[in-house]
């Protein structure tokens, strides 16, 4: 860590830790029966101005590397185990949402000496992004990364921090005092540091921090989720390569997890180079306000998908990584069609759609459901469709493989018990069907649901058919991007339509649409997203289509309820 650690505003680099402070000299002594935050060696002296941390200081600091295609693994950031399952660190660091493009080195001290027997290698299973990050602002700047299996405590070099207490989680608890960062960022000569640096953090009023770092103003602490720090000795602060380390605090011999790294300011050099301005604060992700998040993650470790199904949400032609190039064909087996019926008569009509989450449950949007029509009548689900104009449907790129619909009756109807309150809020229905759906079937599959909120900003689809006045014959697929909850709004009170509370809808517009475009899915096509679980990509529900932007206009939001504040209510409804 050198003189200055974490993300420099500015600078392309993961951010990183120099740091500069207290050298402890340890002998062994006998742990109390702690399971977090105790070091295995006992402190016995103190040297302060940039002195390199002792091996088993921070036995709970790891580093995080990146494979590169061409060359050796590349060091990314820091990271604080929390748990057997769980590494904490700056979601800034993850570029790449694949698991398998990174490992983490524990109990690691030299950063490239791969002699060190005391330091264990492990694989990510799984990357968890805070669901509200913001890659523009480090807004939420924290992630969770799940290790392929459960890491050890055997050695006295790795051991858990603990997490900041939730009864004292105001940022006057920690105001003015002094905690610890820890990295391998830029040391004074502006590189990497090979060995894990410690210093002194004080931290200070967020109105101070942003009076002395205005044109950094969007990297700032505008909420509870962002502090800042500063280094208490001259020239000692975090830098690029300290990212995703933390801050820590003792008391009572024991250390406690406040702070993530996540930006500092920017030093341009005399040699054209840049690196991170030592003498102004950095910022920090503040731990205590996301320990409700954290601990969903951990209680539910081994429950990645809401109703605990092996099948759901598996996708095909996962070796394809640009969605947009996979065939539509069977690629969304939990599409549905609402079937209609037209009293006395036998005819049925599509007029909504529905995504199958169970064998035995489709979800739907309220609305269509509560009746489109006052005499037609909600009949029965046709499920596995691709081509709504053929009694079988031949895959385009194979045609010896077909496949074949089912139709299933409706037994029951459950609205959501706060459906259209306030107008168009928790908009969703579930239909029970009279029998299982034949999921045996390859084109008859269910989604996946998230357990817990996740992150959704890549590889976002939606997918269904079409529609202008009638239905589009084959199912289709588009790109979709979220936008500002705000800007939405503003667009649908422009046509006299006032959106439920913001966490109730999520709006996207299309990636590419030609302009004009009049073609909109049906009610109920589902926004869906990819997440590796298991090491298997799955599909997970995001929302379905409430309302398409009228007016043929390419530059509208498109409002899809938003799934998450409802999954309770499935729950209890499919069990």
């Amino acid at each position: 860590m050198g003189k200055v650690i974490s993300e420099c505003w500015g600078i392309p680099t993961q951010a990183v830790m120099a740091l500069l402070v207290l050298l402890l000299i340890q002998q062994p002594f006998e742990v109390a029966a702690s399971t977090c935050g105790v070091r295995r060696l006992s402190p016995m002296g103190l040297v302060t101005k940039g002195i390199i941390a002792e091996p088993g200081d921070w036995p709970w600091h790891v580093a995080l590397f990146a494979h590169m295609k061409s060359e050796k693994p590349a060091y990314k950031c820091g990271g604080s185990i929390i748990s057997q399952h769980f590494v904490l660190s700056a979601a800034h660091c993850i570029k790449e949402p694949n698991p398998d493009h990174y490992f983490l080195k524990a109990g690691i001290h030299h950063l490239n000496n791969d002699n060190d027997t005391s330091v264990v290698v492990y694989n990510l299973f799984e990357i968890i992004l805070h669901p509200k990050y913001d890659r523009h602002t480090f807004y939420n700047d924290i992630a969770l990364m799940r290790p392929d299996r459960a890491i050890s405590f055997a050695s006295f070099s790795i051991f858990p921090i603990c997490l900041w207490p939730t009864h004292n989680a105001t940022l006057i608890d920690v105001l003015s005092r002094s905690g610890i960062a820890v990295g391998f960022g830029f040391d004074e000569t502006h590189r990497i540091s090979e060995t894990l640096q410690q210093a002194s953090m004080k931290v200070i009023e967020k109105q101070q921090c942003i009076e002395q770092l205005p044109e950094h103003v969007r990297f700032l602490p505008q909420d509870a989720g962002k502090m800042c720090a500063i280094g208490t000795e001259s020239g000692a602060n975090v830098c690029s390569g300290d990212s995703g380390g933390g801050l820590y605090f003792a008391k009572d011999q024991v250390w406690y997890l406040r702070g993530i790294v996540s930006a500092a300011a920017r030093r341009d050099l005399d040699t054209g180079e840049a690196t991170c301005n030592a003498a102004l604060p950095a910022t920090y992700t503040d731990v205590a306000q996301y320990t409700t998040w954290i601990n969903a993650h951990q209680q539910l470790v081994d429950q990645r998908n809401l109703l605990k199904l092996e099948d759901c949400g598996v996708a095909r032609n996962s070796e394809v990584q640009d969605e947009m190039k996979k065939p539509v064909f069977n690629q969304y087996p939990w599409n549905a069609l609402l079937e209609f019926r037209q009293l006395d008569k036998v005819q049925t009509h599509l007029v909504c759609s529905g995504i199958l989450i169970h064998p035995r449950y489709v979800l739907a949007v309220g609305h269509c459901v509560e009746g489109v029509f006052s005499n037609y009548k909600l009949q029965s689900v046709r499920l596995g469709e691709y081509n709504i104009r053929s009694v079988e449907d031949a895959d385009p790129n194979a045609p010896a493989t077909t496949i074949t619909s089912q139709s299933v009756d409706i037994e029951q109807v459950f609205f959501h018990p706060n459906y259209n309150k306030p107008q168009y809020a928790n908009n969703l229905a579930l239909l029970k069907l009279k029998h299982n759906a034949d999921t045996s079937k390859p084109n008859i599959k269910p989604i996946c649901l998230p357990a817990v909120d996740d992150y959704k900003e890549t590889f976002l689809t939606v997918s269904g058919w079409k529609r202008n006045k009638l239905i589009f014959p084959k199912m289709e697929r588009d790109a979709m991007n979220l936008t500002s909850s705000i800007t939405c709004r503003s667009e649908y009170d422009k046509l006299g339509v006032v959106l439920p509370p913001t966490e109730d809808v999520l709006c996207a517009v299309y990636k590419t649409r030609p302009k004009g475009h009049c073609h909109n899915y049906a009610t109920g096509s589902p926004l869906q997203y990819i997440k590796r679980v298991d090491k298997v990509p799955r599909y997970f529900l995001a929302g379905l289509m409430v309302f398409s932007f009228p007016h043929c206009r390419a530059e509208g939001s498109e409002m899809f309820v938003n799934l998450e504040r409802a999954c309770d209510w499935i729950k209890d409804t499919v069990k």
